[in-house]
């Protein structure tokens, strides 16, 4: 089996610090890259992978929106995300968005973003990602847990107890 990989493009590593624990505990390859030849090259290769790219919209000659094209474009079934750290007002990140998913993202993420978010994200994409190249990984195997003693039950009640009620209800 090939191992899943997260090939990262980013420039300031932020986004590997984030995702590296979930990598690790999903034994994940990472792969961070700043190139985008380099990135197309990882996602070509056959194995399950999601490609995450940073975006900085204030960058005029920044390649990650050539290489979310070149991506969607070359390999169509490897998921794409595409992050941000600036923070918009509601315009201009609605206008990013529409922008990203006509390039191909399946996901765009802005500020603010909470770690447990972006690694739903990741997981449920590389999830699939895994399922569609027909990769089953098997769960780990819990250790039993000891059986809990059982409890000693209350006595039951004595047939012979009278009860008052009953009694008068017969009188």
């Amino acid at each position: 089996m090939r191992a899943p990989q997260l090939v990262i493009v980013e420039t300031d590593g932020w986004i590997g610090r984030l995702l590296g624990d979930l990598a690790a505990d999903s034994s994940w390859l990472v792969r961070g890259t700043r190139s985008a030849d380099s990135a197309i090259a990882l996602v070509r290769t056959r194995r399950p992978s999601v490609l995450v790219v940073q975006v900085d919209p204030a960058d005029d000659k920044s390649p990650a929106l050539e290489l979310i094209s070149d991506a969607n474009r070359l390999c169509p079934d490897v998921p794409v995300i595409a992050i941000s750290d600036v923070k918009f007002n509601d315009a201009d990140r609605v206008a990013w968005t529409s922008a990203l998913f006509d390039l191909g993202v399946r996901y765009a993420l802005f500020p603010p973003l909470t770690r447990p978010v972006l690694e739903d994200v990741v997981s449920g994409l590389m999830g699939a990602a895994t399922v569609r190249a027909g990769i089953v990984i098997e769960p780990v195997p819990q250790a039993d847990k000891p059986k809990p003693k059982p409890r000693l039950r209350r006595a039951e009640p004595v047939d012979d107890v009278i009860d008052l009620a009953d009694e008068e209800a017969h009188e």
